[in-house]
């Protein structure tokens, strides 16, 4: 399963990207923005995968540039109440002066709050991550009240706030870019029996703005507008 805009490539991770993801999440770099800072072992990191291997989180590697830069999330998903928490961890130093990890992070709430219509998102960032807290606060996330004095502060969007503020993130995202394009939503060959996969194109399929552009042996890439 990819998920393409912004001339970003969201895929979801699958066992073989483990070993990758397990090297990038130990990085010091990475490491310091969370709260569970202890060595990941192989096999700590299969447990985790396997944990993760549901309907409740979406695991994306994020792809920029033909390179593969990091992980993007949304996990603790309850599609019921339409709420779910997103995160994002990017190794490479080089890509935290660029406008990528803010494209991400803008992406991946367009999805939550745009195309699953989520009621409401989550995210944690730690009090001292000033840059982070300030661009979670641009998209219309607000403290959670309580949390004031808390290292991994819970900042909470609801969707009518996301609607204020991102219009003009989204705007100039498209200037920068260049690319006002509808996201594609990609359904690849070995996504067959993924039952995430599956309710996500059956949720897809119904809503309006929806084209399939191809369905063939290679796949099936559907565009949405939101």
């Amino acid at each position: 399963m990819k998920i393409i805009k912004y001339g970003i490539i969201l895929s979801r991770i699958r066992e073989e990207d483990i070993e990758t993801v397990r090297n990038w999440r130990n990085d010091p770099v990475v490491v310091a923005n969370y709260e569970f800072r202890e060595y990941i072992t192989p096999e700590m990191q299969k447990a985790w995968f396997e944990s993760i291997s549901n309907i409740h989180n979406i695991y994306t590697i994020i792809e920029y540039n033909g390179e593969q830069v990091g992980v993007v999330n949304l996990k603790h998903i309850d599609w019921e109440k339409q709420t779910g928490e997103g995160g994002i961890f990017i190794p490479d130093r080089r890509h935290h002066e660029t406008p990528v990890p803010s494209i991400v992070t803008f992406m991946t709430t367009e999805l939550m709050m745009d195309l699953f219509r989520f009621s409401e998102a989550r995210a944690h960032v730690l009090r001292d991550n000033k840059p982070n807290q300030a661009f979670v606060k641009q998209l219309g996330y607000e403290l959670v009240p309580g949390q004031e004095s808390a290292g991994n502060q819970e900042y909470r969007l609801t969707r009518e706030r996301f609607d204020v503020c991102a219009p003009k993130i989204r705007k100039a995202i498209t200037v920068l870019t260049g690319d006002d394009s509808p996201v594609r939503f990609v359904v690849e060959p070995h996504d067959s029996g993924d039952e995430l996969v599956r309710l996500l194109e059956e949720s897809i399929k119904t809503k309006p703005g929806v084209k399939l552009l191809q369905d063939s042996a290679a796949g099936r890439i559907y565009a949405i507008s939101y």
